[in-house]
């Protein structure tokens, strides 16, 4: 490919960024910049469903909300980077420009670790506030703290590297085994996804639903795993021997997936409440929908009590009290939580209860009275 500008007709302005031989900075813009609208549409989107929910933040809305800014911060040091000739080879950039580029390269990747983490440890958050089971709390309670130490063991294994006294510094110096620990980290990260989603099909696996809605809550969680083919391949273009002599060019596509990792990190954190939003821009053509409040994934299951239920098993109910819009229905309730009020009567009465319980509205409620009459007859 040629190094030469492209012809641009008269009356036009040239393009922002050319891919050459020598520049490839282009790629590193489209990534990041892309990246970075996704991010903050979806946190829009999360800003949106927790204003119509609740002013009440979480723990894992909480690091999400950290995890997202890291990030913003992340991308705007990698554009800030690109500005000063992140993509372009050595040669081209000025001397002064250098050791800027690697100071920002270098703090980006910190930066990139804290997020990643932040972001999946949010995610087991959320499926720790869903469950009251102590074996489940457990589960999610261990892999909260694996996920702390591998970010913090990440962090201290990247920022120490080549030369202590200066680490951001690469070109021309000795980092040996970096590879190995990009390698181990990445190990890391791709277990911590699957473990995320093995987890969320032991939470449902013990709900008392349909197999279609167990399915449908752990498809939700496992939008991450596609995360997994991000990782590999900013493995695969991890260049060794351009870390050191050429980074600003070699490392091109290595920053490409790095940013396509973090991006898909966050908004995969934000997917599994996404359904108040869809459903608030439903029209159902003109008509009120027939499922009342609903089940973040399709089903409604009402207020059921314990004395309908089989031992062992569990009740998928709201994460929010009910009069308040759409609802999420992830969590877990164990056999020993019960509706005030449901210990005495019928089924029959217990059924109607659940019933307008469900939506706290009598409309499009089929309802049949009965009435009795006893008399006696004198012989």
């Amino acid at each position: 490919m040629s190094t030469a500008g492209p012809v641009v007709p008269p009356g036009q302005y040239p393009p922002f960024a050319v891919v050459t031989d020598t520049d490839h900075s282009a790629w590193i813009i489209i990534a990041t910049a892309l990246g970075l609208s996704l991010i903050l549409l979806f946190s829009v989107i999360k800003i949106f469903i927790r204003w119509s929910i609740s002013s009440r933040v979480e723990f894992d809305e909480a690091f999400l909300a950290t995890s997202t800014i890291f990030a913003v911060i992340q991308s705007s040091i990698i554009l800030g980077a690109v500005s000063a000739g992140l993509g372009k080879s050595i040669e081209l950039v000025l001397n002064e420009d250098r050791d800027r580029i690697q100071r920002m390269y270098y703090t980006s990747t910190l930066f990139f670790i804290l997020s990643l983490g932040l972001s999946k440890a949010s995610v087991a958050f959320l499926l720790l506030r869903l469950t009251p089971q102590k074996h489940h709390r457990q589960a999610f309670y261990t892999i909260v703290a694996l996920i702390a130490v591998w970010t913090v063991a990440s962090t201290f294994a990247l920022a120490l590297q080549c030369d202590l006294a200066r680490p951001w510094i690469l070109i021309q110096q000795k980092c040996p085994g970096m590879f190995l620990r990009w390698k181990v980290i990445s190990a890391f990260d791709i277990g911590f996804e699957l473990g995320l989603v093995a987890l969320t099909v032991y939470l449902v696996y013990g709900l008392q639903a349909s197999l279609e809605t167990k399915l449908t809550v752990v498809f939700a969680f496992a939008m991450r795993l596609p995360m997994i083919v991000a990782i590999v391949y900013r493995l695969k273009t991890f260049n060794a021997d351009g870390l050191t002599s050429n980074p600003t060019l070699l490392q091109d596509r290595f920053i490409v997936w790095t940013q396509a990792e973090l991006c898909y990190s966050i908004m995969a954190a934000i997917t599994p409440s996404l359904r108040p939003f869809i459903k608030s821009l439903a029209t159902n053509y003109g008509t009120k929908s027939a499922s009342g409040y609903g089940t973040a994934y399709g089903s409604s299951y009402g207020n059921i009590t314990d004395d309908s239920m089989q031992p062992g098993s569990y009740q998928l109910t709201s994460f929010r009290p009910k009069g308040k819009g759409d609802e999420y229905k992830y969590r877990v309730w164990s056999k020993s939580a019960k509706e005030p009020g449901t210990e005495q009567g019928g089924s029959s009465t217990r059924a109607d209860n659940a019933s307008v319980g469900s939506s706290e509205s009598q409309r499009m409620i089929i309802k049949k009275d009965l009435t009795w009459e006893v008399s006696a007859v004198n012989s």
